[in-house]
């Protein structure tokens, strides 16, 4: 080998594969493997060893013209001709060395196959429906260090000796065969480093910038953010409770969470006396609030409708109040807090009441239909705390003290909490807070993005009766993980299940039992897939569109008072585990049919896509030439307006005017003296106030 051809050869990819060398071992083989067959598969009854020993002369002889005919054939073929009708007759009749052969020449082929046709695949965890998915389709797997550890530890030629067809050391045996390989499609952790990008492997990972990621509670409210320059009516918008991140760094977001608490507290006042009769709010003789604190709610809310009619962009800056507002506010909230806490009585009688209350519900409807989130208040202005990057309901905490929920943030700043306003008048079933879990598949193509949702969901109960007395996990919080830990209450609706788990055919039945308007179930969904759109497309400016990337997601909704669904997180990893009867059927035919869109779809667009279907897909370019070469390209044409310009008469005092102004003289040097400098400058002056009083002239004859 020349040494131009060596210093090639050595600065190949580490992944190259010498296809040629290995069909030409295969070939060398053929012969002896020809002969090792024929020998092995003699009659029993042969007599003498002399007889024996002729006829393996006889075959090495006629071996080399037959090996001459059939050196194009492949070993595959080879094999399958000189191989018994049983696997079991197979091991039994060849020798041990000739089916060791044999099996690492079938297995040799299977890689050379499954490289050309890139069917390696790598799945790191416990997620046997994706392997099975992949075998069926004739991909081998090449294992991770994790798994069958000990078998990985043997030898090639002692797991052949095991090796059955479909069995661990099989397995393992391939694994070993293609582990300098790369693996076309890899299900790896959401931390896990990205391997074999060079390949451009199906992943199930789409990747983000932190700021917009989705799948974190600190970049949903990022998208959030975002998604008011995508909203279209029918087609994308977010129903998101509103937040605030409340980090060591955000001093203005701070100010606006302090600003929105006062706010909710004056809208729940206002609550508190549409919802109640005004004889039980009054004392006259021994009610401890005064009417001015209710007149205050009404001027606050009052003049929330006035921004909210005529909002501008002065009006989104946040300005800080002086002190006699921050006086009138903290005398507020503590009158306000006795009526919405104890029922405190007001100081008034029932006549001036019953105006109070009338005002209070009309002010609300003005200020609750131009913003619908606000209908999802109550009268308790609780806010639930949410670490900025954890999930499964750890270290979350509900409160509604201003004071309480600053100082949990900062006394945990390393966590990233996020303030976001609670759910106080959801959608309950039997008197039980529920959210519904729905899945949605997001692929990336060489030219498209596609949102897919899951047509099949479930619904999670709390364990607990809903109750805003008790602020406890198991009433308000209804992962699964959560509830798990606790046992369900005793005096709880008997028509609820045991599991705490629905399918959405049980929620179709109870939807058409209470007597829900027809089409609630399809405007729920279609709600679903709105909320989604909306968080893809608010988060695409940041995203990193790799060809062949995907990920299924597990989106948590609510539902308020009138069935509009409202998105709480997404979860870059959901639990997929059958910890229920109803969770061991959805979430193994959901993972099939996330197979079926990434894998089957690409080949063939006809193909079968299960329960997902198409809800948006999102064109976009990306410029291949990355090398640079091509310049940036500017055609057009120049625009003439005159074809020559027109003549104009000159004035003679604008003629004058010119004369005096280019006997202005003009200094030669840059670099002048103090006194040169003053002189310079007084001159000037003088020159333009002389030339100021001629252009007067000049103006005014």
């Amino acid at each position: 080998m020349s040494q131009a051809t060596s210093s090639a050869f050595n600065t190949r990819n580490r992944y190259y594969n010498p296809v040629s060398r290995i069909q030409s071992l295969i070939q060398n083989l053929d012969a002896e493997l020809i002969t090792l067959c024929k020998q092995c598969s003699l009659p029993k009854n042969v007599g003498s060893a002399s007889l024996n020993n002729d006829s393996t002369i006889s075959t090495a002889q006629g071996g080399s013209q037959h090996h001459q005919h059939q050196h194009g054939n492949s070993a595959n073929s080879l094999i399958q001709q000189s191989r018994p009708t049983s696997n079991a007759n197979s091991a039994g009749t060849l020798a041990p060395d000739a089916h060791k052969r044999m099996l690492r020449n079938t297995y040799r082929t299977r890689v050379i196959d499954a490289y050309r046709n890139r069917r390696i695949f790598t799945v790191y965890g416990n997620y046997h429906t994706v392997r099975r998915a992949l075998v069926r389709r004739g991909w081998l797997e090449k294992l991770p260090a994790s798994r069958h550890a000990k078998l990985q530890t043997m030898s090639e030629d002692s797991l052949l000796e095991h090796a059955r067809r479909g069995n661990d050391y099989e397995a393992v045996v391939l694994s070993k065969m293609i582990n300098n390989f790369p693996a076309f499609f890899i299900w790896q952790s959401k931390g896990a480093r990205d391997l074999f990008a060079e390949v451009k492997p199906y992943r199930n990972r789409v990747r983000r910038s932190q700021f917009l990621d989705f799948s974190t509670k600190v970049g949903l409210v990022g998208c959030a953010e975002q998604e008011r320059w995508f909203r279209e009516d029918g087609v994308c918008g977010m129903s998101y409770p509103r937040v605030y991140r409340l980090g060591a760094n955000s001093v203005e977001e701070r100010a606006a969470f302090i600003e929105d608490f006062h706010h909710t507290q004056a809208r729940a006042l206002l609550r508190y006396l549409k919802e109640h009769r005004p004889v039980d709010m009054v004392d006259l003789d021994h009610g401890i609030v005064l009417s001015t604190t209710i007149d205050y709610a009404l001027n606050k809310v009052k003049n929330m409708i006035r921004q909210k009619e005529h909002y501008s962009l002065d009006d989104a800056r946040i300005k800080m109040p002086t002190p006699t507002e921050m006086v009138e506010n903290q005398s507020f909230m503590v009158q306000s807090t006795k009526v919405l806490h104890t029922n405190a009585k007001f100081k008034v009688n029932e006549k001036v009441m019953t105006e109070y209350a009338r005002l209070a519900a009309q002010y609300l409807d003005q200020i609750e239909s131009l913003r619908p989130d606000y209908r999802w208040d109550g009268c308790r202005n609780l806010w639930i705390l949410k670490p900025g990057y954890q999930s499964r309901g750890i270290g979350i905490v509900i409160r509604n003290s201003l004071d309480d929920i600053l100082q949990w943030t900062s006394n945990n700043q390393n966590r990233k909490y996020i303030v976001q306003k609670y759910i106080e008048r959801p959608c309950l079933i039997y008197r039980t807070k529920f959210d519904i879990r729905q899945y949605m598949l997001l692929t990336v193509s060489d030219t498209q993005v596609t949102i897919w949702t899951y047509r099949d969901c479930y619904l999670r109960f709390s364990s607990q009766e809903f109750t805003m007395d008790d602020l406890r996990e198991s009433i308000h919080l209804t992962n699964n993980s959560v509830q798990k830990r606790y046992k369900n209450k005793l005096t709880r609706d008997t028509r609820l299940p045991k599991n705490n788990m629905w399918s959405l055919d049980q929620f179709k039945c109870h939807l058409r039992h209470v007597g829900a308007p027809d089409g609630t179930w399809a405007k729920i969904y279609n709600g679903f897939k709105q909320n989604l759109t909306a968080v893809v497309l608010a988060s695409l400016d940041e995203t990193e569109l790799t060809p062949n990337a995907f990920e299924m997601y597990g989106c948590d909704f609510m539902l308020d008072e009138y069935y509009n669904p409202i998105l709480i997180e997404i979860n870059s990893t959901p639990d997929l585990s059958p910890s229920t009867e109803i969770t061991a059927r959805i979430c193994p035919l959901a993972v099939k049919d996330c197979i079926r869109v990434v894998l089957d779809i690409p080949r063939n667009p006809s193909a079968a896509t299960g329960l997902f279907e198409r809800a948006f897909q999102v064109n976009y370019n990306v410029n291949k030439e990355l090398d640079g070469t091509r310049p940036l390209e500017l055609n057009g044409t120049q625009m003439k307006l005159f074809e020559s310009l027109p003549k104009i008469k000159t004035n003679p005092r604008s003629r004058l005017l010119r004369k005096i102004l280019n006997t202005v003289p003009i200094p030669n040097g840059n670099k002048l003296s103090k006194d040169k400098s003053k002189e310079s400058g007084q001159k000037k002056v003088l020159v333009v106030y002389s030339a100021q009083i001629i252009i007067s002239a000049a103006i005014n004859p």
